[in-house]
């Protein structure tokens, strides 16, 4: 499981990632405020009780107990042009208690690469946990994507 999450890592912040930028994702990149809000300002915000970033809402996406994780995902949507942001992933471990905020930037290859720097410091235990959680998804997104095209095919 660890090989396959480090072959993710790479591939994500690999110059291919930027080709994947253009090509998959046909929205305005994540901006770094944007970014520095789902990997600190939310936390701030949640502790301190304070409202939500102007400008912005959550879609809350789901929740899933893996591994001794509790994760919750929501996409960060811009409300000018009801278009996302990024994806905030909220990691709780069961044991030990620590939060862990991580934030997946949307067309964007350099934030990509500070994404993939921060999860990779992560222990073996919650990067495996964590790749089952995106690996899903990520399964699920691409299956939904070929319906979608198959019925626009047809």
């Amino acid at each position: 499981m660890k090989k396959l999450f480090y072959l993710f890592l790479l591939l994500s912040s690999s110059p291919l990632s930027g080709q994947l930028d253009s090509t998959l994702v046909n929205t305005m990149p994540t901006t770094i405020e944007e970014y520095n809000y789902l990997v600190k300002g939310y936390k701030i915000q949640v502790e301190s009780g304070l409202d939500m970033k102007r400008g912005y809402h959550f879609e809350d996406i789901g929740e899933h107990d893996i591994g001794g994780y509790h994760f919750k995902i929501k996409n960060l949507i811009r409300d000018s042009t009801n278009e996302l942001a990024g994806i905030l992933i909220i990691t709780e471990s069961a044991t030990s208690g620590i939060i862990y905020y991580s934030g997946i930037p949307i067309n964007n290859s350099k934030l990509m690469d500070r994404y993939a720097l921060g999860i990779s410091k992560w222990h073996g235990g919650l990067q495996a946990a964590y790749s089952n959680l995106v690996g899903a998804y990520l399964s699920s997104t691409f299956n939904n994507l070929h319906k979608m095209q198959k019925i626009k095919s047809d």
